[in-house]
């Protein structure tokens, strides 16, 4: 198989795997228009078959009538051929009964030549005449040139003609005479600077095209092309009369000998067609082509440099080159003969105009990122115009614009905007830290009480710009790139914001008399402006998500949405943060839970008073989201610190200890309640109350009690339970060992692996990791 066959193959199964893939777009099609697609394809078979049948079927005809020709056409040459035999035998033999052929001969062509020495003598004395009225001619064709008050192809006419008696006038001195040849050579002297003027003026009509269409003298382009193709015509005579001259000087060398007649003959052709000086080929069409392209590429640049200089206003080329090219077609091309193409000609040059002006544009070494994007739209709206304003379609605009370097620009401009963006971020966040760390004022409170810190106003000011921008351009895959750049910018920022509010939680818990005051405060500034750039994060989303195509819409919306996690992340650190600063406060109290003063004094109320300080402030202050989850994790805290004191060595008094967290349970139900939703406070303090039970439970029911909670609370901590259990002062020695060895034994079933997907609260222990983790579980 040859390599074009390979080729061609790839190309069919190309073809037809993308026309396919446009009639079964969706996996759908496979069931319902399998078999219309099928049957279509089997009629456009049959047509196409058919239609080769005919054409195959016309070829054959048209060889059998091709070889038929070929063989009477070989017979009429034969024949041909023997007539010219016997003309030149008669020819001789009719010589042969002329006894003074010779000096006959020889009369004759003294004759022809004294009636061209006459006809020479004539037009040389009318030369200087005709050459007067030709420069005439081309003045007054200068002078009124505006007007359009001339005719070309007159003043070509008679030029021409005096160039070619020159031309027969020089050609008759040839080498032999040189005081004649210097002689003609001054007398013609003139017409070189004549030809010279009128090329001069030739190609400034021909430079004035659009002037001259635009007027409605499209007659003077006519003459101006059907001169071109005269003089193509002339140049085209000349080249194959040099390669007549030098067949016959081949033909020549390698006949020695030929006859007194033929010799005769053709001295007798010679000399009528009268020997020429050789005519200098002008290649009019090409130097045409020439002034085109130098035309359409000056009428370019002029128009750039005056009307869209610089990348902010490359936007309006496309519609200049539309309208130039709109004008060409109706107004120029008609003028041109067909073998021209001289739309296409047209259509080449201003775009190599326009690709040689946006290479100079993208390959500045000052570009902004917003003019690469202005210029990476501006190629899409100049292709799409280009195509439906003139049926050009891609393909056939060589080369291409920018040089095929779109992905290239785009990745340049990613660069420069996360540069940018990084650089904002940076400056940003060195201003925020430090507001953060000093605390010299209050925060800003915002019209609804909340407190904020304006930042992601400012942060996302730059995104959004970076956003607008290349949705203008119609990049959409940039777009993704841009988010998912962003987003890790996104992920360092959170990064520090998190460090830091560990850093500042440690100082404000560890050393609270050297650091200064309002962290808390400022937290929850930190998290209600995470809560608002996930607000805005959210708008981009939803907004801008839905004009993207479905090829990038489900992208974009991914990375908007992790865009969203990174600050939702941030806010809930600075809730735990918020959290764990309201319990170090609390922690010299929870740490004497079930001690001798816990049953002594009221230890609950400071903790009620406490929270209530707290609570109130979140309240007036913090997001309303973030505050019902900072409700639920201080809940949280707050039941399980009633679980994690068991750990302590404390003692459990039957009756005495049940009655008091009974108490200390309601009152801190009633508190919870002004600010959770009830059902969630019963759910999240029965723990406590699980912890009664088991504390109260009696020996014979313990056993009963601790697999119902297991029910509940598969992640229950047999641990827990048999501390509880061993702290009660109710069970002796070797009541509670029984008791213990039961609840293993029962309990040999629990693994981690099987509890991974039952967790609850209990899980969260600081002091009862759950079965199967090797580190203390976190509050969240």
């Amino acid at each position: 198989m040859q390599l074009s066959d390979s080729v061609a193959d790839a190309a069919v199964k190309q073809y037809a795997i993308e026309r396919l893939s446009k009639l079964l777009r969706h996996p759908d099609d496979l069931v319902y228009k399998a078999d219309d697609v099928r049957r279509k394809l089997a009629q456009e078979k049959l047509l196409i078959d058919a239609q080769l049948s005919t054409d195959v079927r016309r070829q054959f005809d048209d060889v059998q009538e091709g070889i038929e020709l070929l063989y009477s056409t070989r017979g009429q040459i034969n024949r041909v051929k023997t007539d010219m035999q016997q003309v030149d035998r008669l020819c001789n033999q009719a010589q042969s009964y002329l006894t003074n052929f010779d000096r006959i001969q020889k009369i004759s062509i003294a004759n022809r030549n004294f009636v061209r020495a006459n006809e020479f003598y004539l037009q040389f004395s009318e030369f200087h005449e005709q050459y007067t009225l030709v420069r005439q001619m081309l003045a007054d064709a200068q002078t009124h040139f505006d007007h359009g008050d001339f005719n070309l192809l007159r003043l070509h006419y008679f030029l021409h003609k005096l160039e070619d008696f020159r031309s027969r006038a020089l050609g008759f001195t040839g080498v032999s005479d040189a005081d004649s040849a210097q002689t003609l050579q001054q007398m013609f002297g003139g017409l070189d600077a004549l030809v010279a003027e009128f090329e001069a003026f030739l190609w400034h009509v021909a430079n004035s095209i659009y002037d001259l269409a635009l007027r409605g003298r499209a007659n003077v382009v006519v003459q101006l092309l059907k001169v071109v193709e005269a003089e193509e015509a002339a140049d085209r005579a000349q080249e194959r009369e040099r390669e007549g001259a030098g067949l016959a000087r081949r033909q020549s060398a390698m006949s020695s000998t030929s006859s007194a007649a033929s010799a005769s003959a053709a001295a007798a052709a010679a000399l009528a067609r009268g020997p020429r000086k050789e005519r200098h080929v002008k290649h009019y069409r090409q130097k045409l082509l020439d002034l085109i392209q130098t035309m359409v590429t000056r009428r370019v640049d002029d128009f750039i440099a005056n009307e869209a200089a610089g990348l902010d206003a490359i936007t309006e080329v496309t519609g200049f080159v539309v309208d130039e090219l709109t004008f060409v077609a109706e107004a120029v091309a008609p003028a041109f003969p067909p073998s021209y193409f001289i739309f296409d000609v047209f259509v080449d040059e201003y775009h190599r105009a326009v690709v040689k002006n946006a290479d100079a544009l993208s390959s500045a070494d000052d570009i902004e990122g917003g003019a690469i994007l202005a210029l990476l739209r501006w190629v899409r709206e100049y292709y799409s115009a280009m195509r439906k304003e003139l049926s050009i379609p891609r393909d056939r605009l060589r080369p291409p614009l920018l040089d095929g370097r779109e992905d290239q620009l785009a990745q340049e401009y990613l660069d420069i905007a996360v540069r940018k963006i990084r650089e904002w971020v940076a400056n940003l966040m060195r201003t925020e830290t430090a507001s953060f760390v000093a605390r010299q004022d209050a925060p800003t409170m915002a019209e609804d009480g909340l407190y904020v810190t304006n930042a992601s106003v400012f942060l996302f000011e730059i995104v959004n710009q970076n956003i607008d921008v290349v949705i203008e351009a119609q990049r959409a895959k940039l777009l993704c790139d841009l988010v998912a750049e962003c987003n890790k910018v996104f992920q360092d920022l959170a990064k520090q914001w998190r460090d830091l509010l560990d850093a500042e939680k440690a100082k404000q818990i560890d050393t609270p008399d050297t650091v200064a005051e309002g962290l808390v405060d400022y937290t929850m500034s930190l998290a209600n402006e995470q809560i608002r750039s996930v607000v805005q994060a959210e708008t981009i989303r939803d907004e801008t998500g839905d004009r993207l195509s479905r090829s990038h819409q489900e992208r974009f919306k991914a990375e908007l949405s992790q865009t969203m996690d990174i600050f939702m992340n941030v806010a809930e650190a600075a809730t735990q943060t918020l959290a764990d600063i309201v319990f170090s406060d609390l922690r010299p109290i929870t740490s004497a839970l079930y001690t001798v003063d816990w049953y002594q004094d009221d230890l609950l109320q400071p903790v009620i008073e406490t929270l209530m300080d707290y609570c109130q402030d979140f309240h007036d202050h913090l997001d309303k989201y973030l505050y019902k989850r900072l409700m639920q994790d201080l809940l949280s805290r707050f039941a399980l610190s009633y679980i994690d004191a068991v750990a302590a060595k404390v003692r459990f008094h039957k009756g005495q200890t049940s009655e008091k967290l009974n108490l200390e349970l309601h009152r801190a139900t009633k508190f919870f309640k002004q600010h959770m939703d009830a059902g969630a406070v019963a759910e999240t303090l029965n723990v406590v109350r699980i912890l009664i039970s088991l504390i109260d439970s009696t020996p014979t029911m313990i056993f009963l009690e601790f697999f119902s909670v297991k029910k509940q609370y598969p992640d229950l901590p047999l641990q827990l339970v048999e501390d509880i259990l061993s702290k009660r002062d109710d069970l002796e020695k070797q009541q509670l060992k029984s008791i213990l060895e039961s609840l293993r034994q029962k309990s040999k079933g629990d693994t981690g692996s099987s509890l991974a997907k039952q967790r609850t609260l209990f899980s969260k222990l600081k002091n009862y990791p759950p079965l199967g983790s090797t580190t203390p579980g976190r509050f969240f």
